[in-house]
């Protein structure tokens, strides 16, 4: 990263390109510097802001970003692509000024109802892009938590899920063909076809590479009529082992209901609470859409693992509740903006055989740093499943302690989560706040292949640089 050469880049593209909008202020640098990273909050209560970009180039083409990153390796100017804001992993920290491309003005849409896609631009969000589905009668059934401000971009490039991911799987099962800027201007195009024997699936290349290898400009999605019936229920269970096990058997039939929702003894106190329920359980939350008679047939098959397995039906009230609620942050917002405060979700996954005692042990470790430890599983899959260990922690001190108790914290869930089978990150990516773990899990082998693809596409690696260490 040259920055003397930031100004004569800027200049270029505003001669060149006068459509782009380019932004200076630093109030405008502000506002895009940080994303949702716990340690970006108490950067912000700390005093003046650590990492500023040197600019941001809001793009309206693809044609637009090839030639930004073209200009991007004359100058040797670094860029950071930024979509929605609402990473957690510390993805797009300017640390050396980076120049930060704003994708959200990517806003094409297509649907190809024969094939049952839809094309949208990187920039529209999860709820845009959604809402312009079910105006023609479809869903492609990603709901994340980040759900009005995650972008289709990001959600490609973290590999990210939504809490209907039972049915419809994670983004890298949702995407049919991507389009993608590399980092010397060059725009790859995946073919639409559903499946090949062409070499390696490329696609798959810039599914969770974080911007590292490329900018994501169009994402093609797998579409589905919007659901004839939709419903909720939930079980209690003695244990959240036998809850687990009923999943288990169920999702391993071949039994998929959209969501899958478990809230281990501790996390499901509050709930059972409010809605009456014996105490001294773990609360599992079962949502299902599709056709009228899939529903009912799901529902069914269902209830024989949660019966078999000691599960009690407790009818609707609970889960539509859940549905109501389900994009609130609040908890964990209000720990950060806390002198001294800090929280974060921790979301790993591990095959079946080791999934209890990945999320006991990470609660165990967490809860004498912690004032609060929610754990619930949400994710499930045929090989095993994903738990979020959420972590709220308050030291009484300032925002330096605050930010230190954070590093403890993360260091101790993601160590413990390695050491009992699990994984580093599900789906909310590495970023730079777990990049260090990467060769924990996919050896020095794994990371050398990463770094020598990095190598090939961005030789002076100036995109995203840092991100999942490269």
């Amino acid at each position: 990263m040259k920055k003397e050469n930031v100004k004569p880049f800027l200049d270029e593209i505003m001669k060149a390109m006068p459509e782009v909008t380019v932004l200076t202020k630093e109030e405008e640098r502000l506002i895009y510097a940080h994303g949702c990273y716990p340690r970006e909050y108490k950067w912000l209560l700390q005093g003046t802001y650590k990492y500023l970009p040197s600019a941001i180039l809001m793009a309206n083409c693809t044609q637009e970003v090839s030639k930004i990153l073209e200009l991007s390796q004359k100058y040797e100017v670094g860029i950071i692509p930024y979509g929605g804001g609402s990473g957690i992993v510390g993805g797009t920290i300017p640390e050396d000024g980076e120049v930060m491309i704003d994708t959200k003005r990517l806003r094409d849409f297509e649907i190809n109802p024969i094939n049952g896609t839809a094309t949208g631009g990187a920039g529209l969000t999860g709820a845009e892009f959604e809402n312009l589905l079910n105006n023609a009668g479809y869903t492609c059934g990603q709901y994340p938590q980040s759900f009005q401000s995650a972008v289709l971009g990001g959600m490609v490039s973290t590999r990210a899920i939504g809490t209907f991911s039972t049915k419809y799987g994670k983004m890298d099962d949702m995407v049919n063909s991507l389009e993608v800027v590399l980092p010397n201007g060059h725009v790859y195009q995946s073919h639409k076809c559903p499946k090949a024997s062409t070499g390696p699936e490329l696609d798959q290349l810039f599914l969770g590479a974080e911007g590292t290898y490329g900018v994501v400009t169009k994402v093609e999605m797998k579409i589905y009529p919007v659901a004839e019936k939709r419903y909720f229920e939930a079980y209690t269970f003695q244990r959240t082992e036998d809850a687990l096990e009923a999943i288990r058997q169920f999702v391993q039939n071949h039994v998929h209901p959209a969501v899958v929702r478990l809230y281990d003894e501790e996390e499901a106190i509050p709930k059972l609470a409010e809605f009456h329920y014996e105490k001294d359980q773990v609360l599992l939350i079962v949502g299902y859409e599709g056709l009228a008679r899939q529903v009912d047939l799901e529902r069914e098959l269902v209830n024989e693992y949660c019966v078999k397995n000691g599960g009690v039906n407790k009818g609707t009230e609970a889960g539509e509740a859940w549905f109501r609620t389900r994009f609130s942050t609040k908890k964990m917002l209000d720990y950060d903006a806390t002198k001294g405060g800090t929280a974060d979700a921790i979301e790993v996954a591990a095959p079946w055989d080791c999934i209890a005692n990945v999320w006991r042990e990470m609660r165990r470790a967490l809860e004498p740093l912690c004032t609060v430890v929610d754990c619930h599983f949400s994710h499930v899959y045929h090989t095993g499943a994903s738990v979020y260990v959420i972590f709220h922690a308050d030291t009484q001190g300032d925002d330096y302690d605050g930010e230190k108790r954070y590093l403890e914290c993360l260091d101790t869930a993601i160590r413990t989560s390695l050491k009992y089978g699990g994984n580093i990150s599900h789906h909310h990516g590495c970023g730079k706040a777990k990049a260090a773990y990467l060769a924990d899990e996919h050896g020095e082998a794994g990371v050398e292949v990463m770094k020598k693809i990095k190598d090939a596409l961005d030789p002076k690696g100036l995109l995203n640089k840092g991100v999942l260490g490269l």
